[in-house]
């Protein structure tokens, strides 16, 4: 495996094309938007639940699909040799593949979405008590958070380690013509890892993991200082630079790791 060659090709990726950068951004903002309906409908009073859940439905869910669905292409495309951004076009397609990776993760995040829903059920009643009854804090309710936060803790720890196989699992359907069943293929996506190296591939996850969250900080740094001068201009670059740019460079590497042997 060529690691500084697929680092260095995932970097210069996106570049390849400004326009599309500023595509995926524009649809990256929309999903942003939907996301945080609820919490902006709070604060300006919107009083119909409907017209939020409508909004983040339509903004997080549906456009939410659409950028999933072009970073999966970003793998399809790259898999089969492409060495610039794919076309937006083919939306309905784009919007079924971008269905099929949210099932994906779904499905390979369902111990830890499990847990975490587990957690929140048992701290429920115990935080409940606590709105009626504040001074009720007791043993019982300091080993309930504790425990709560050990499961998440966990919920977290799972989903970092099955990241890769997450990964090689949706590359692995790109090369199959996107057919979805081929996500699930347990005994061929292992064959496949083993095929680039366990190692190799946790050396990637790492390396790679480290850039993005280093990237993620700078354009954090970037962000804050901007948004002191004028939050939306903030807001605006991470949403249609930033956060489209760290997309194409993950999973354009995604897709380098996968064809290497």
């Amino acid at each position: 495996m060529d690691l500084d060659g697929i680092v260095g090709d995932a970097v210069k990726y996106p570049f390849t094309d400004w326009k599309k950068i500023l595509v995926l951004g524009i649809l990256t903002m929309i999903s942003s938007i939907g996301a945080a309906m609820v919490f902006i409908g709070s604060l300006i009073g919107i009083k119909n639940v409907l017209v939020t859940i409508v909004l983040f439905v339509v903004g997080y869910v549906v456009i939410g699909f659409f950028v999933s669905g072009y970073n999966f292409r970003i793998i399809k495309t790259s898999i089969n040799g492409a060495q610039e951004l794919p076309e937006f076009k083919s939306w309905v397609e784009m919007f079924i593949d971008g269905i099929k990776v949210s099932l994906v993760f779904i499905f390979y995040s369902l111990p830890a979405i499990l847990i975490v829903i587990f957690a929140g059920i048992s701290l429920y009643p115990m935080l409940h008590g606590l709105t009626t009854d504040p001074s009720s804090v007791n043993i019982y309710t300091i080993l309930t958070v504790i425990s709560a936060a050990i499961l998440v803790f966990i919920a977290v720890l799972y989903i970092i380690i099955i990241l890769p196989l997450n990964y090689m699992a949706i590359a692995y359907m790109a090369d199959n013509d996107s057919k979805f069943s081929f996500a699930f293929k347990f005994r061929e996506i292992l064959d496949k890892i083993g095929s680039i190296g366990w190692g190799n591939l946790i050396i990637w996850y790492l390396v790679i993991g480290t850039i993005y969250i280093l990237i993620s900080i700078v354009g954090s740094i970037v962000t804050g200082i901007f948004s002191i001068l004028t939050p939306f201009v903030g807001i605006i670059l991470t949403s249609l630079i930033i956060s489209p740019y760290l997309h194409m460079f993950l999973n354009r590497s995604i897709a380098m790791v996968y064809s290497s042997e």
